[in-house]
């Protein structure tokens, strides 16, 4: 995840087309005003802050990305803790947070944070493809189909999924698979082959080979998939998804029950 506090908003052009001149007498034609994009609350507030309170912001939130990257979950929340004191509502943090939380599978805690993010910057894709995501890991798979087809629908228009499309696609494929829908689920399968530079060919192949409990099958797909994609960090989110789906045993038991300030502590044995 790569938070960004700070957005640019470039100044709004007016221009007037050069048509021919008009008679003397008439009056020139007036510019057509374009509706002014209004600040989101968040970026005012954060443009509020003090010099100080602004060094110290981007200090916080320079560390706690840096140890989300780094898998140190307890002390990225004791960072954003420190960063929420200074200021609460920018969607970023607040993205991060439930980021946080997921990691600790506290579905309930993250989705609080997602909504709060979501409320300050409505129309932020990744935002709502977290949400979509709480509804998906908490195995809702139903609502989290609405949310994800939705989402997918306007990638396919704008483009905004960008390195996500495939994943989107993946999980849309699942939530198809998991309510009945095994045709649609192929559907999207017959959109890609092994030539394509994602690994949804194969993991969708894996995932119809479990959904047929031919479980040796779906590894040989899984191996398959391996030899051809050999960086770990690509593939991560594809056998995660296949964990929080139930194809492979997950290393936390359930929920863990966190609150707001406290560091979560994982279970012991385990």
């Amino acid at each position: 995840m790569k938070p960004t506090f700070v957005l640019f908003f470039s100044s709004l052009l007016f221009s007037v087309a050069q048509d021919a001149p008009a008679p003397a007498e008439a009056k020139p034609a007036e510019p057509e005003k374009k509706a002014e994009i209004k600040k989101p609350q968040y970026l005012i507030d954060l443009e509020n802050l003090t010099d100080e309170e602004t060094r110290a912001y981007g200090e916080h939130f320079y560390r706690a990305n840096t140890l989300f990257k780094q898998k140190r979950i307890f002390e990225c929340l004791e960072e954003l803790q420190e960063l929420h004191n200074i200021y609460g509502k920018n969607p970023a943090s607040l993205n991060l947070k439930g980021a946080c939380y997921v990691e600790f599978r506290a579905f309930e805690k993250a989705r609080i944070a997602f909504a709060k993010a979501s409320k300050a910057s409505p129309d932020n894709f990744n935002v709502r493809f977290n949400l979509a995501e709480i509804e998906f890991v908490s195995q809702n798979f139903e609502e989290a189909l609405i949310q994800f087809e939705t989402l997918l629908a306007e990638a396919r228009e704008t483009k905004k999924g960008g390195d996500m499309f495939p994943i989107l696609e993946f999980k849309t494929f699942l939530c198809r698979l998991k309510t009945g829908n095994e045709k649609g689920a192929r559907e999207i399968l017959d959109t890609v082959s092994f030539l394509d530079d994602s690994p949804l060919f194969y993991y969708g192949n894996a995932a119809l080979a479990y959904h047929a409990d031919k479980g040796a099958k779906a590894e040989e797909w899984l191996a398959r998939c391996s030899r051809i994609f050999r960086n770990p960090d690509l593939l991560a989110p594809w056998q995660d998804t296949l964990i929080e789906f139930g194809y492979i045993k997950s290393f936390y038991g359930g929920d863990l029950e966190v609150t707001d300030g406290a560091i979560p502590v994982a279970p012991v044995g385990e």
